[in-house]
């Protein structure tokens, strides 16, 4: 039994190890920054997401760019210098009380994440043998997910306790896992650079016009991750009487859902043509779950808390059949010959998403209230038909 939880590769074991301890404090972080820099430290939701939306545009000028500098230096050394700058930024998040000094945080927090990132999928990509790969990134999937799910439960506590103090330590943590999983990686072998002298980016991908309206649509859809990271939370603080720690609980309901089902939804993946309708249907799912959302305010707590569980549950299904259709997106539709270049223009799509989603679902939340929630609503179904335009007709490579 044993056997089948911990990897046989020594590599991808220490991998996963530094990425269970990086996910828990994502894990620990995720609901606690909004609520405390929103209303501890009273800057607000709006200037709060602004922050948020400029650091990741921060590093998704220079999500190409980290490609090229992994490839150049090699990947351990890029992931533990970056690791020790997340590090830096998060622990600085700490003694910031302006939203000058947090764009500041959350954009050099954003830019050595790119990198490390970068660095961290890579370094999975060359261990053992290639055709173990996809196995290799399914068990750190996992493991991701599972270190996500363990800090959500240090979150629920801060905010459960609701202090200033409590929620300054969750934050601590958070760098103090960056520090631990550069002195992890520093332990693993070197794989030299791949980069080829005088190498350049093949610019001509931005050339494909479905590609890019196929992840135009995928960015759109990705907003579906920000309504849980930001949206949710805002609106069970602000709008309902559901207990503030009932954020977390929702986290850890999607985190368990996508560990025990994302590897049974998958073998119901259909040929990229074929899955137009579940596409639709990913859509329908979140539109119903902005529907229950919206429905919270008002109730009691427990009935909201109800409401919440019911949306979640929706969100969540929706969810694990749109990271299914997306990986078939990402590569079914890219040239086989450059599958690269062409992830790294998705990328950019997903991080996109993470730019415009903080703000856009802010102002229609507390600028528009329950209205807000059925545009939401309106957006994700009108993006998710318009799947079927970019799909049919696709000139598909062969397999």
């Amino acid at each position: 039994m044993l056997r089948k939880v911990i990897h046989e590769d020594p590599i991808i074991r220490k991998v996963a190890l530094a990425s269970l301890i990086d996910r828990f404090g994502n894990g620990l972080l995720l609901s606690v920054l909004v609520i405390y820099f929103s209303f501890v430290e009273k800057l607000g939701p709006a200037k709060t997401s602004l922050a948020l939306s400029i650091g990741a545009a921060a590093g998704l000028i220079l999500t190409i760019p980290a490609g090229h500098v992994v490839d150049r230096i090699g990947q351990r050394k890029v992931v533990v210098v970056s690791m020790l700058a997340n590090a830096a930024a998060v622990l600085g998040l700490v003694f910031v009380h302006s939203f000058v000094w947090l764009t500041i945080c959350f954009a050099a927090d954003s830019i050595a994440n790119v990198f490390s990132r970068n660095g961290q999928l890579t370094l999975i990509q060359r261990v053992g043998d290639p055709a173990d790969g996809p196995r290799n990134r399914a068990y750190t999937r996992s493991v991701n997910n599972l270190g996500i799910g363990l800090g959500s439960l240090g979150a629920g506590i801060a905010l459960s306790i609701n202090s200033a103090h409590g929620y300054r330590i969750a934050i601590f943590l958070d760098a103090c896992t960056f520090l631990i999983g550069a002195l992890i990686y520093r332990t693993l072998p070197y794989f030299p650079a791949t980069l080829q002298e005088r190498e350049k980016f093949d610019w001509s991908i931005f050339k494909d016009g479905r590609y890019i309206a196929a992840t135009a649509i995928a960015s759109v859809t990705n907003i579906q991750f920000v309504v849980q990271n930001i949206g949710i939370p805002i609106w069970i603080v602000k709008y309902t009487d559901a207990p503030r720690w009932w954020v977390s609980t929702l986290l850890i309901l999607n985190t368990a859902a996508v560990v025990l089902f994302q590897v049974a939804v998958s073998k119901r993946s259909k040929e990229l043509k074929e899955s137009i309708n579940q596409y639709f249907l990913c859509g329908a799912f979140l539109a119903a779950a902005c529907g229950m959302y919206a429905l919270a305010e008002g109730p009691s707590a427990r009935v909201a808390s109800l409401l919440f569980i019911a949306g979640m549950a929706m969100h969540v299904t929706a969810e694990l059949f749109i990271a299914m259709v997306h990986w078939h997106i990402s590569f079914d539709l890219a040239d086989s010959s450059r599958q690269g270049a062409y992830y790294g223009l998705w990328t950019v799509g997903n991080g996109l998403s993470e730019i415009i989603g903080p703000t856009l679902v802010t102002f229609l939340l507390v600028g528009v209230g329950k209205g807000g929630w059925a545009i939401l609503a309106a957006i994700f179904m009108v993006n998710a038909y318009a799947f079927r335009f970019v799909v049919r007709g696709a000139d598909l490579p062969s397999k």
